[in-house]
């Protein structure tokens, strides 16, 4: 059903499908072990029965009616400390792909995707390090297509913001082109800090009021930088001083 594409430079010159599996991203981090890969590899499934969110979430999706899959990059020409380039470039390229269709379209730090204010994409990237070096990135991808009914409210796809049925064959290889773009930008080696200021102009919450779970305590604040490191720089409204958080350190609250 999913076939490799000619459309790009890297990414999904090599396409593996498999009908179920547990998880595209176990799969893939078995490939890597194996070293039987090419950079680009691709791992897509219609049925992931265990697929993995951010902290320890699962990532739920009804069969054959979403796209679930795994990347494998070698991001060897990066420095360590700049390992979050990967998860802008991965959310970038997303949020691109569903920009083509439905303009209000956001990144939700660190790389969720936001259709009209509902999540539609979840992303899971996995990094291995050889020594003191970048080794490989599994870039896991869950893509909210043609799925109507959602347990969580906060939750939608393409087909339900849009009205529309997708051949899910061809939305994947429009969304590796957009993937593959933004890869290609930052294997240049030249475009970090525009790679970042376009990021931080996709970003919910950036130089607007929202609400945060602070401390046990709702509170307005701002989003105003994302670090080199990916940690979340926010002002909030009860603090003196800008904050850095990691992931679980503060929480979104929604209207």
């Amino acid at each position: 059903m999913y076939n490799s594409t000619q459309d790009t430079l890297i990414i999904g010159k090599k396409v593996i499908y498999l009908p179920t599996c547990h998880s595209t991203n176990d799969i893939a981090a078995e490939i890597v072990h194996a070293g039987l890969f090419e950079e680009g590899t691709v791992v897509i499934t219609d049925n992931q029965v265990k697929g993995r969110g951010q902290r320890g979430t699962v990532w739920n999706a009804n069969a054959g009616e979403n796209l679930t899959f795994s990347v494998i990059l070698k991001p060897t020409f990066l420095r360590i400390q700049d390992q979050f380039l990967v998860s802008q470039i991965t959310a970038l390229g997303i949020r691109a792909y569903l920009g083509s269709y439905v303009p209000d379209t956001k990144v939700k730090w660190p790389n969720d995707i936001y259709v009209n204010n509902r999540k539609a994409v979840g992303v899971l990237i996995e990094n291995s390090l050889q020594g003191n070096r970048f080794a490989t990135s599994i870039v896991g991808i869950g893509v909210n297509i043609n799925q109507l009914s959602f347990a969580n409210d906060h939750v939608t796809s393409l087909g339900r913001e849009t009205g529309h049925a997708y051949s899910l064959a061809e939305e994947f290889h429009k969304v590796l082109k957009f993937l593959d773009a933004w890869y290609v930008r930052l294997r240049s080696g030249s475009q970090n800090e525009l790679i970042r200021a376009e990021y931080l102009s996709h970003l919910y919450g950036y130089q607007q009021d929202v609400k945060f779970l602070y401390k046990g305590n709702i509170t307005s604040g701002s989003v105003t930088n994302v670090t080199e490191l990916g940690k979340l720089r926010v002002k909030l409204a009860t603090e003196p001083e800008e904050l850095e958080f990691g992931l679980k350190e503060i929480e979104w609250v929604r209207d």
